[in-house]
């Protein structure tokens, strides 16, 4: 997923503001009445979009206007919206979205990584209760490809969720069922 920040801000101004419109004179009403905290993410927005000055003007008179001002005045000290992110100028409740932003972007990676380690645990538990991978499909509803190849190292087949489901399976069966093998005895 190739998210970019003025994307991200598109769909945290809808979601926050409760409305699938971007019409600035729109969201400014909402940060002003019901969705305060639209306000930082509007504002992002419109100087991704060149429309500062708008926004600016349509915020005159509300306590948005100060903050607007002041981050206004910052973007024209770096020019680049994403260098004023990156380099921590923002006041808190400005940074506080481009921390949302970063933690978006980054959550299919995390995911991976997470993947990785709960699939370690996984095959370990699924050795030693004697499940095939197939019963655990079954048992699950899962799709056997998928659940192949994410036993076979793909990390990014299966969602966070669904490794976990896989995992506490696994263990759960494990515990349930001693070694998972019966053992034999001689005689």
């Amino acid at each position: 997923m190739n998210l970019t920040f003025e994307g991200f801000l598109k769909g945290y101004c809808r979601e926050l503001s409760g409305q699938q419109s971007l019409s600035f004179r729109k969201l400014v009403e909402q940060a002003m009445t019901g969705a305060p905290r639209v306000a930082e993410p509007l504002f992002l927005l419109a100087l991704a979009q060149g429309k500062a000055e708008y926004v600016l003007g349509l915020s005159e008179g509300s306590w948005m206007e100060e903050g607007y001002r002041g981050v206004l005045s910052l973007y024209g000290q770096t020019g680049s919206l994403v260098s004023l992110c990156a380099e921590d100028k923002l006041p808190n409740r400005y940074a506080n979205v481009w921390r949302a932003y970063r933690a978006a972007k980054e959550k299919p990676a995390a995911d991976r990584r997470v993947n990785a380690l709960m699939r370690k645990k996984t095959l370990e538990a699924l050795e030693e209760s004697g499940v095939t991978r197939y019963g655990l499909c079954r048992a699950l509803h899962l799709n056997k490809g998928n659940v192949y190849a994410y036993l076979a190292g793909d990390d990014s087949k299966v969602s966070r969720e669904t490794a976990r489901r896989i995992m506490e399976y696994a263990e759960e069966r494990g515990t349930q069922e001693g070694a998972g093998r019966p053992v034999r005895v001689a005689g």
